[in-house]
């Protein structure tokens, strides 16, 4: 099989995601508005499903919802001063190691095709283009623009047809949250787990990650090698 496209995971693969990072933005969303800390934050994650396929189409409806919810009185204008933590925190977590944009140019002068798929917030693909991961990714999905997000067949099958690629034509790299790698497969894709310290993430039980026996990576330079070895 030849492969002409390599798909990527953003957070735990291309970028690092830090729980505690996102709870202390949180926290001071919460202080900002007159809230209380420790609830606005469980309903926050408790609305992570939502934010990402698309329900809310900011982070600023998200955190007047769950103002709404906790009865705190604050208009819009408040609310987007308050977010800003938020902001400051995506656009931080969207700037990769010095190795990983150096592994994507490798690839991108190899010929390689790359797609990137993320179940993310709408602050994501709003910041996205000034990470300096933007230039080397063809097709980039977020879920909450589609309305999908991963294990479903559709945002994968979705990212092959922008990339004008079958499955089969496509090695996906993720750190297994998700079961994003068993969803990959699941389409025809060449499933690779690129390992992820997960003492600090949102969901650090991972029963695909813990049974996996399949290809394993410690950097994403090691897709390269991969992809001469499969060739």
């Amino acid at each position: 099989m030849r492969y002409s496209a390599v798909i990527f995971d953003l957070f735990g693969t291309l970028v690092e995601f830090s729980r505690g990072g996102h709870d202390r933005a949180n926290a001071q969303i919460a202080k900002a508005l007159n809230a209380p800390a420790l609830q606005f934050s469980r309903m926050i994650w408790g609305t992570y499903v939502n934010r990402c396929i698309g329900v809310y189409d900011s982070i600023e409806e998200n955190v007047l919802d769950v103002c709404s919810r906790l009865g705190i009185q604050a208009n819009m204008g408040e609310i987007t001063q308050a977010t800003r933590p938020h902001y400051e925190f995506t656009a931080k977590a969207l700037i990769p190691k010095p190795d990983v944009l150096e592994a994507l140019d490798m690839l991108k002068n190899s010929g390689f095709l790359l797609g990137l798929i993320s179940n993310c917030a709408p602050t994501v693909p709003l910041l996205f283009p000034q990470s300096p991961l933007a230039p080397y990714i063809d097709v980039p999905i977020f879920s909450c623009e589609e309305g999908i997000n991963k294990p479903s067949p559709r945002i994968y099958q979705l990212t092959c047809e922008r990339l004008k690629v079958r499955p089969e034509e496509c090695l996906y790299v993720g750190d297994g949250s998700s079961e994003e790698l068993t969803g990959a497969a699941a389409v025809g894709m060449l499933p690779i787990l690129k390992r992820a310290d997960l003492i600090d993430v949102h969901d650090p039980h991972r029963p695909e990650v813990e049974n996996w026996q399949e290809r394993v990576i410690d950097k994403i330079g090691e897709v390269c090698e991969i992809l001469s070895e499969l060739a």
